[in-house]
């Protein structure tokens, strides 16, 4: 089971806010109570498990109610990386812009350790395997 026994939550996205399939991260917008993409210094609170819901056209839904379902952070999860990311074993990830994890320190946020074979370069939005336990929480 993808996220070791824990089931999904779901959470209303920030109006204006889509999620575009799995591993994507999020953050809670405080002033709305609402989850958005996390930028590179924000503390993210889970991966997405898909898509955010779809109006009847099937476009992926941007008004206010919009919902998405996502795994909270605390065991291994599938991650969407940036683009030109180098991970090897045991390296600290990073949360990076636009819902991406990145292997660049800075001021960003740990997410967790890499715990996939090591991956030269990997394109935006490849899924790599993150141990979330050691994330940061503020």
């Amino acid at each position: 089971m993808y996220g070791e026994g824990a089931d999904p939550r779901n959470a209303t996205l920030k109006t204006g806010e889509t999620v575009s399939g799995p591993g994507i991260l999020l953050v809670n917008d405080g002033t709305t109570n609402t989850v958005e993409t996390t930028d590179a210094t924000d503390i993210c609170i889970g991966v997405s498990a898909g898509d955010s819901t779809r109006d009847v056209d099937g476009n992926l839904q941007t008004s206010a109610g919009a919902l998405v379902s996502y795994y909270p952070l605390g065991g291994v999860l599938m991650v969407q990386s940036a683009g030109s990311q180098t991970y090897t074993t045991g390296v600290t990830v990073y949360v990076g812009a636009s819902g991406q994890a990145t292997a660049t320190a800075g001021s960003n946020k740990k997410l967790g350790l890499y715990v996939g074979e090591g991956a030269a370069s990997v394109a935006a939005g490849t899924m790599i395997p993150v141990m979330t336990a050691g994330a940061a929480i503020a």
